[in-house]
Protein backbone atom coordinates (compact mmCIF):
# COMPACT_ATOMS: atom_id res chain seq x y z
CA UNK A 1 0.00 0.00 0.00
CA UNK A 2 1.34 3.42 -0.93
CA UNK A 3 1.41 6.44 0.88
CA UNK A 4 -2.39 7.06 0.25
CA UNK A 5 -3.65 5.04 2.91
CA UNK A 6 -5.78 3.05 0.01
CA UNK A 7 -6.20 3.81 -3.47
CA UNK A 8 -9.76 4.16 -3.52
CA UNK A 9 -9.73 6.84 -0.59
CA UNK A 10 -7.14 9.28 -2.41
CA UNK A 11 -8.99 8.76 -5.01
CA UNK A 12 -12.00 10.94 -4.21
CA UNK A 13 -13.58 14.40 -5.41
CA UNK A 14 -16.62 16.25 -4.92
CA UNK A 15 -18.50 19.44 -6.27
CA UNK A 16 -20.43 22.44 -4.50
CA UNK A 17 -23.16 23.94 -6.32
CA UNK A 18 -26.23 26.00 -5.48
CA UNK A 19 -25.56 26.05 -1.53
CA UNK A 20 -25.89 29.58 -0.83
CA UNK A 21 -29.37 30.02 1.60
CA UNK A 22 -29.01 26.33 2.70
CA UNK A 23 -27.14 27.02 5.93
CA UNK A 24 -26.66 24.57 8.59
CA UNK A 25 -27.34 27.53 10.94
CA UNK A 26 -29.04 30.93 10.74
CA UNK A 27 -26.31 32.06 13.36
CA UNK A 28 -23.20 33.83 12.38
CA UNK A 29 -20.38 31.63 14.07
CA UNK A 30 -18.26 33.24 16.27
CA UNK A 31 -14.47 32.19 16.14
CA UNK A 32 -12.28 32.01 19.32
CA UNK A 33 -9.54 34.33 19.65
CA UNK A 34 -6.13 33.67 18.53
CA UNK A 35 -3.67 32.10 21.42
CA UNK A 36 -1.28 34.37 22.48
CA UNK A 37 2.52 34.00 23.69
CA UNK A 38 3.37 34.42 27.36
CA UNK A 39 3.89 38.09 28.13
CA UNK A 40 7.70 38.76 28.71
CA UNK A 41 6.75 42.63 29.11
CA UNK A 42 6.96 43.26 25.33
CA UNK A 43 3.88 43.41 23.34
CA UNK A 44 1.77 40.34 22.69
CA UNK A 45 2.52 37.97 19.60
CA UNK A 46 0.14 35.83 18.26
CA UNK A 47 1.02 32.36 18.35
CA UNK A 48 1.56 30.35 14.88
CA UNK A 49 -1.86 28.11 15.23
CA UNK A 50 -3.65 27.07 12.18
CA UNK A 51 -6.56 29.53 12.66
CA UNK A 52 -3.95 32.75 13.77
CA UNK A 53 -2.12 31.97 10.21
CA UNK A 54 -5.54 31.70 8.50
CA UNK A 55 -6.72 35.34 9.68
CA UNK A 56 -3.34 36.80 8.80
CA UNK A 57 -3.11 35.31 5.27
CA UNK A 58 -6.56 34.71 4.26
CA UNK A 59 -8.60 38.05 2.66
CA UNK A 60 -11.40 38.35 5.17
CA UNK A 61 -14.55 38.52 3.36
CA UNK A 62 -13.81 37.08 0.25
CA UNK A 63 -14.36 33.44 -1.26
CA UNK A 64 -11.80 30.82 -0.40
CA UNK A 65 -10.38 27.19 -1.61
CA UNK A 66 -10.43 24.41 0.54
CA UNK A 67 -8.92 20.52 -0.51
CA UNK A 68 -8.18 17.84 1.21
CA UNK A 69 -4.59 16.85 1.77
CA UNK A 70 -4.15 12.94 0.81
CA UNK A 71 -0.70 11.42 1.38
CA UNK A 72 0.76 10.61 4.00
CA UNK A 73 2.53 10.59 6.74
CA UNK A 74 3.08 14.44 6.05
CA UNK A 75 0.07 16.43 5.72
CA UNK A 76 -1.93 13.76 4.81
CA UNK A 77 -4.72 13.68 7.31
CA UNK A 78 -5.44 17.90 6.73
CA UNK A 79 -7.52 20.37 5.00
CA UNK A 80 -5.76 23.06 3.53
CA UNK A 81 -6.79 26.61 2.38
CA UNK A 82 -5.86 29.47 0.52
CA UNK A 83 -7.03 32.59 -1.46
CA UNK A 84 -9.29 31.90 -4.59
CA UNK A 85 -6.30 33.78 -6.25
CA UNK A 86 -4.36 31.58 -5.01
CA UNK A 87 -2.47 33.61 -2.32
CA UNK A 88 -2.20 32.84 0.91
CA UNK A 89 -1.89 28.90 1.23
CA UNK A 90 -2.62 27.58 4.41
CA UNK A 91 -1.50 23.73 4.09
CA UNK A 92 -2.96 22.60 7.73
CA UNK A 93 -6.19 24.77 8.41
CA UNK A 94 -7.85 21.69 10.22
CA UNK A 95 -5.72 18.28 11.30
CA UNK A 96 -5.75 15.13 12.72
CA UNK A 97 -8.56 14.01 10.12
CA UNK A 98 -8.73 10.16 10.31
CA UNK A 99 -9.20 9.30 6.43
CA UNK A 100 -9.66 12.15 5.38
CA UNK A 101 -12.12 13.00 2.23
CA UNK A 102 -12.92 16.36 0.30
CA UNK A 103 -14.91 18.69 2.04
CA UNK A 104 -17.84 20.83 1.51
CA UNK A 105 -19.00 24.29 2.31
CA UNK A 106 -22.64 25.19 2.95
CA UNK A 107 -23.39 28.54 5.04
CA UNK A 108 -21.01 29.63 7.74
CA UNK A 109 -19.51 26.26 8.12
CA UNK A 110 -17.17 23.32 6.28
CA UNK A 111 -17.91 19.39 6.43
CA UNK A 112 -15.66 16.63 5.84
CA UNK A 113 -15.75 12.78 5.38
CA UNK A 114 -13.43 10.45 7.61
CA UNK A 115 -13.35 7.36 6.10
CA UNK A 116 -11.76 5.47 8.74
CA UNK A 117 -13.28 6.69 11.49
CA UNK A 118 -17.15 6.42 9.39
CA UNK A 119 -17.92 10.26 10.82
CA UNK A 120 -17.83 13.22 8.89
CA UNK A 121 -16.83 16.17 10.62
CA UNK A 122 -17.68 20.20 10.86
CA UNK A 123 -15.84 23.26 11.62
CA UNK A 124 -16.12 27.01 11.42
CA UNK A 125 -14.87 28.45 7.68
CA UNK A 126 -12.00 29.57 9.56
CA UNK A 127 -10.62 26.35 10.82
CA UNK A 128 -12.20 27.03 14.35
CA UNK A 129 -14.64 24.69 16.79
CA UNK A 130 -13.74 21.52 14.78
CA UNK A 131 -15.89 18.58 15.59
CA UNK A 132 -14.79 15.43 14.26
CA UNK A 133 -17.78 13.46 15.28
CA UNK A 134 -20.59 15.85 13.83
CA UNK A 135 -22.35 12.94 12.05
CA UNK A 136 -21.51 8.99 13.44
CA UNK A 137 -22.63 5.62 11.66
CA UNK A 138 -21.75 6.88 8.54
CA UNK A 139 -20.34 3.87 6.13
CA UNK A 140 -16.73 4.60 5.23
CA UNK A 141 -17.98 7.73 3.52
CA UNK A 142 -15.57 9.43 0.66
CA UNK A 143 -16.68 12.42 -1.82
CA UNK A 144 -19.34 14.80 0.26
CA UNK A 145 -21.69 17.08 -1.24
CA UNK A 146 -24.49 19.37 -0.19
CA UNK A 147 -27.96 20.79 -2.03
CA UNK A 148 -28.33 22.91 1.16
CA UNK A 149 -30.95 20.57 2.88
CA UNK A 150 -29.04 17.04 2.58
CA UNK A 151 -25.36 16.15 2.85
CA UNK A 152 -25.23 13.06 0.65
CA UNK A 153 -21.86 10.75 0.55
CA UNK A 154 -20.40 7.88 -1.47
CA UNK A 155 -19.20 4.76 0.50
CA UNK A 156 -16.64 3.72 -0.88
CA UNK A 157 -15.04 1.14 1.75
CA UNK A 158 -15.95 -2.26 2.88
CA UNK A 159 -19.25 -2.00 4.99
CA UNK A 160 -21.44 -1.91 2.21
CA UNK A 161 -19.33 -3.41 -0.26
CA UNK A 162 -18.38 0.26 -1.67
CA UNK A 163 -21.79 0.26 -3.31
CA UNK A 164 -24.14 2.93 -1.75
CA UNK A 165 -24.97 6.74 -1.65
CA UNK A 166 -25.71 7.50 1.82
CA UNK A 167 -27.64 10.89 3.03
CA UNK A 168 -28.36 12.87 5.98
CA UNK A 169 -30.05 16.03 7.09
CA UNK A 170 -27.49 19.22 7.37
CA UNK A 171 -28.40 19.00 11.03
CA UNK A 172 -27.21 15.38 11.25
CA UNK A 173 -30.41 13.58 11.96
CA UNK A 174 -31.73 10.87 9.88
CA UNK A 175 -28.49 9.40 8.72
CA UNK A 176 -29.23 6.71 5.51
CA UNK A 177 -25.83 4.90 4.65
CA UNK A 178 -28.29 3.20 1.53
CA UNK A 179 -29.91 6.05 0.10
CA UNK A 180 -29.03 5.05 -3.43
CA UNK A 181 -27.62 1.36 -4.15
CA UNK A 182 -25.98 -0.91 -6.60
CA UNK A 183 -23.01 1.23 -7.39
CA UNK A 184 -19.17 0.45 -8.20
CA UNK A 185 -17.02 2.15 -5.36
CA UNK A 186 -18.30 4.98 -5.90
CA UNK A 187 -15.33 7.75 -4.74
CA UNK A 188 -16.92 11.31 -6.11
CA UNK A 189 -20.23 12.76 -5.99
CA UNK A 190 -21.93 16.30 -6.69
CA UNK A 191 -25.83 17.96 -6.68
CA UNK A 192 -27.65 20.35 -8.91
CA UNK A 193 -30.91 20.89 -8.34
CA UNK A 194 -32.59 17.86 -9.79
CA UNK A 195 -30.23 15.45 -9.39
CA UNK A 196 -27.30 13.78 -8.01
CA UNK A 197 -24.25 12.63 -9.75
CA UNK A 198 -21.87 10.31 -8.48
CA UNK A 199 -18.36 8.44 -10.24
CA UNK A 200 -17.82 4.91 -10.19
CA UNK A 201 -14.66 4.39 -9.58
CA UNK A 202 -14.26 0.42 -10.42
CA UNK A 203 -10.97 -0.20 -9.87
CA UNK A 204 -9.56 2.29 -12.48
CA UNK A 205 -10.98 0.31 -15.02
CA UNK A 206 -11.63 1.57 -18.43
CA UNK A 207 -14.71 -0.66 -18.90
CA UNK A 208 -16.24 -0.38 -15.99
CA UNK A 209 -15.75 3.15 -14.96
CA UNK A 210 -18.88 5.58 -15.12
CA UNK A 211 -20.69 8.38 -14.23
CA UNK A 212 -24.21 7.72 -12.22
CA UNK A 213 -27.19 9.86 -11.81
CA UNK A 214 -30.31 9.56 -9.69
CA UNK A 215 -33.38 12.19 -9.14
CA UNK A 216 -32.83 14.33 -5.62
CA UNK A 217 -34.88 11.80 -4.01
CA UNK A 218 -32.87 8.81 -5.24
CA UNK A 219 -35.36 7.22 -7.64
CA UNK A 220 -34.41 7.39 -11.72
CA UNK A 221 -31.23 5.06 -10.83
CA UNK A 222 -28.56 5.06 -13.72
CA UNK A 223 -25.61 3.44 -12.73
CA UNK A 224 -23.81 4.06 -16.28
CA UNK A 225 -25.55 7.47 -17.43
CA UNK A 226 -21.93 8.52 -18.78
CA UNK A 227 -19.71 5.19 -19.66
CA UNK A 228 -15.92 5.37 -20.72
CA UNK A 229 -14.24 7.66 -18.24
CA UNK A 230 -10.75 6.34 -16.82
CA UNK A 231 -11.28 5.83 -12.75
CA UNK A 232 -13.56 9.06 -12.26
CA UNK A 233 -11.99 10.41 -8.92
CA UNK A 234 -14.38 13.68 -8.67
CA UNK A 235 -17.26 14.64 -10.54
CA UNK A 236 -18.95 18.47 -10.33
CA UNK A 237 -21.81 20.14 -12.52
CA UNK A 238 -22.78 23.16 -13.52
CA UNK A 239 -25.70 24.98 -15.51
CA UNK A 240 -24.74 23.35 -18.97
CA UNK A 241 -22.22 20.61 -18.04
CA UNK A 242 -21.11 17.83 -16.06
CA UNK A 243 -17.27 17.24 -16.07
CA UNK A 244 -14.84 14.75 -13.62
CA UNK A 245 -11.30 13.91 -13.53
CA UNK A 246 -9.90 10.79 -14.99
CA UNK A 247 -7.46 9.47 -12.30
CA UNK A 248 -7.02 6.20 -13.83
CA UNK A 249 -5.54 3.05 -13.13
CA UNK A 250 -3.00 3.57 -10.51
CA UNK A 251 -3.00 7.17 -10.60
CA UNK A 252 -1.71 7.21 -14.39
CA UNK A 253 -5.10 9.33 -15.71
CA UNK A 254 -4.05 12.58 -16.88
CA UNK A 255 -7.35 14.01 -18.35
CA UNK A 256 -10.65 16.13 -16.99
CA UNK A 257 -13.78 14.75 -18.91
CA UNK A 258 -17.00 16.88 -20.11
CA UNK A 259 -20.32 15.97 -21.17
CA UNK A 260 -23.54 17.55 -21.73
CA UNK A 261 -26.35 17.50 -18.59
CA UNK A 262 -28.10 14.90 -20.76
CA UNK A 263 -25.00 12.99 -20.92
CA UNK A 264 -24.53 13.78 -24.36
CA UNK A 265 -21.32 14.88 -25.91
CA UNK A 266 -19.05 13.00 -24.34
CA UNK A 267 -15.31 13.90 -24.20
CA UNK A 268 -12.87 12.31 -22.14
CA UNK A 269 -10.01 14.70 -23.05
CA UNK A 270 -11.57 18.25 -22.21
CA UNK A 271 -8.73 18.92 -20.87
CA UNK A 272 -5.00 17.35 -21.14
CA UNK A 273 -1.72 17.18 -18.93
CA UNK A 274 -2.52 17.11 -15.27
CA UNK A 275 -1.26 13.99 -13.22
CA UNK A 276 -3.17 11.95 -11.61
CA UNK A 277 -6.16 14.58 -11.47
CA UNK A 278 -8.00 14.18 -8.27
CA UNK A 279 -11.25 15.65 -7.79
CA UNK A 280 -12.82 18.46 -9.78
CA UNK A 281 -15.36 21.37 -8.92
CA UNK A 282 -16.79 24.62 -10.72
CA UNK A 283 -16.36 27.71 -9.26
CA UNK A 284 -17.95 30.86 -11.45
CA UNK A 285 -16.16 30.73 -14.70
CA UNK A 286 -13.23 28.59 -14.27
CA UNK A 287 -12.72 24.59 -13.24
CA UNK A 288 -10.47 23.62 -10.46
CA UNK A 289 -9.27 19.90 -9.91
CA UNK A 290 -6.13 18.31 -7.44
CA UNK A 291 -3.06 17.21 -9.51
CA UNK A 292 -2.57 14.37 -7.11
CA UNK A 293 0.82 13.26 -8.92
CA UNK A 294 1.67 9.57 -10.11
CA UNK A 295 4.07 9.29 -7.22
CA UNK A 296 1.91 10.42 -4.44
CA UNK A 297 3.43 13.51 -3.99
CA UNK A 298 1.73 15.83 -6.15
CA UNK A 299 1.40 19.88 -4.86
CA UNK A 300 -0.23 21.43 -7.51
CA UNK A 301 -3.97 22.68 -8.02
CA UNK A 302 -5.14 23.42 -11.48
CA UNK A 303 -7.44 25.93 -13.05
CA UNK A 304 -9.18 26.55 -16.27
CA UNK A 305 -11.97 28.52 -17.82
CA UNK A 306 -15.04 26.05 -18.08
CA UNK A 307 -14.53 26.46 -22.06
CA UNK A 308 -11.40 25.27 -21.63
CA UNK A 309 -9.06 27.29 -22.35
CA UNK A 310 -6.59 28.95 -20.32
CA UNK A 311 -5.74 25.97 -18.64
CA UNK A 312 -2.75 26.73 -15.30
CA UNK A 313 -1.75 23.00 -14.22
CA UNK A 314 -0.22 24.97 -11.36
CA UNK A 315 -2.36 27.54 -10.32
CA UNK A 316 -1.58 26.73 -6.75
CA UNK A 317 1.64 25.37 -6.11
CA UNK A 318 2.48 24.63 -2.65
CA UNK A 319 -0.70 22.61 -2.10
CA UNK A 320 -0.48 19.06 -0.70
CA UNK A 321 1.32 16.53 -0.68
CA UNK A 322 -1.73 14.86 -3.40
CA UNK A 323 -4.13 17.89 -2.96
CA UNK A 324 -7.63 16.28 -3.62
CA UNK A 325 -11.00 17.53 -3.54
CA UNK A 326 -12.15 21.07 -3.73
CA UNK A 327 -14.80 23.26 -1.97
CA UNK A 328 -15.47 26.81 -2.02
CA UNK A 329 -16.67 29.24 0.49
CA UNK A 330 -19.12 32.06 -0.69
Amino acid sequence: MDGRRSAVRWAVGLAVVGLVGGCAANATPSPAPAATAPSTGGPSVAAATPIATARATLTLGQPHIYWTNTSEPASGTSIGAANLDGTGVIEDLITEIDGPGPPVVVGPYIYWPEEYASTIGRANLDGSNVDHRFITGVDNPCGLASDGTYLYWATCGTVNDGRTIGRATLDGTGVNNRFITGANVPVAIAVDGSHIYWSNYAGGSKVSSTIGRANLDGSDVDQEFITGAFGPSGVAVDGSHIYWSNAGYSFSGTTIGRANLDGSEVDQEFITGAEAPCGVAVQGDYLYWGNGGSDNEGTMIGRAKVDGSEVNQAFIDGAGPAPCGLAFSP
